[in-house]
């Protein structure tokens, strides 16, 4: 019995061996998209970011990002007055790639609320366009206040408590920058989002802080790092809270890598073509025009 067994084992492998067919696959050559990330605010210029999406594999490196820069490009805003003007490179305090000199900043033509503005971007024999408005409505806000979850905790996140225009369709985004701590502002969790369940009301709305990249944390001690990844605030931060309205466009862009993000960026679960308003060929990202407003609060110790 022992023989006949492993007699059939033997014939069995040679069966399964003689079932196997090579495969051959040849992957189509994929071009990674360009990605543009323009905006422009009331009362201040414009500011885009030109560079190229990484493959999926890349490993992520401040050199590979620095490489996926595209700082030869012309770039061209112009407004429903007339007005046209080609950005120049150069530093921006509100974002990383600004933070390296590698953004595009306008100058002359400065956002006002209600108007048009159209981006065109040139580079490598491709033109890329779009077009964005600012919002009339700003953020209408009644009350900015720290919310402890009991008596005895020291931290604390924001609550702010704003009206919502019943007659219009409304788009809002949220960020916030801890001083001396955020290098940029940094969008809040779920912190983009239309008013279709509180049109007409006021939301109580809780500012959850998000961090502003995951490349900046290599170098950081055990402390520093906790204190990065924080989601409240504590006693001595100030707050610089940027509250604004944008166009449906724009809330649909974010509101797709949002929902990529709380899924915990998983590529399984959301596709990675988000819905732009750059037109062109093989190109994604998002022109947005901003209908921004400022505040400031103090953690007091």
């Amino acid at each position: 019995m022992k023989l006949i067994h492993h007699s059939c084992l033997f014939l069995l492998i040679i069966f399964l061996s003689a079932c196997e067919t090579p495969i051959s696959l040849t992957i189509p050559h994929h071009k990674n998209p360009l990605v543009i990330e323009g905006w422009i605010d009331n009362d201040r210029p414009a500011t885009v970011i030109v560079s190229h999406s990484l493959s999926y594999y890349t490993e992520i490196t401040l050199a590979t990002i620095l490489q996926s820069i595209d700082t030869t490009a012309q770039v061209i805003v112009s407004d429903d007055e007339g007005n046209s003007e080609t950005l120049s490179l150069g530093f921006s305090a509100d974002h990383l790639y600004g933070l390296l000199g590698k953004a595009y900043v306008g100058k002359n033509i400065k956002g006002k609320i209600g108007h048009s503005y159209q981006l065109t971007v040139k580079t490598k024999d491709k033109v890329y366009t779009a077009s964005t408005t600012i919002p009339k409505t700003p953020v209408l806000i009644d009350t900015l206040y720290f919310n402890r979850k009991s008596e005895k905790d020291t931290t604390a996140t924001i609550r702010i408590l704003f009206h919502d225009k019943g007659d219009e369709m409304n788009y809002y985004r949220f960020f916030t920058q801890i001083k001396g701590l955020d290098m940029t502002f940094s969008q809040v969790s779920i912190g983009v989002f239309d008013d279709l369940t509180f049109n007409g009301l006021t939301l109580n709305f809780e500012l959850v802080r998000m961090p502003v990249s995951n490349m900046v944390t290599a170098n950081m001690t055990q402390e520093e790092y906790e204190n990065y990844y924080r989601i409240s605030f504590r006693p001595g931060d100030v707050i610089f809270i940027k509250s604004t309205t944008i166009d449906q466009k724009t809330q649909k862009y974010w509101s797709s890598l949002q929902s990529e993000l709380s899924s915990g960026q998983n590529p399984y679960i959301t596709p990675g073509n988000h819905p732009t308003n750059i037109i062109g060929e093989n190109v994604t990202g998002i022109w947005s025009g901003y209908n921004v407003r400022y505040d400031t609060l103090i953690f007091q110790k």
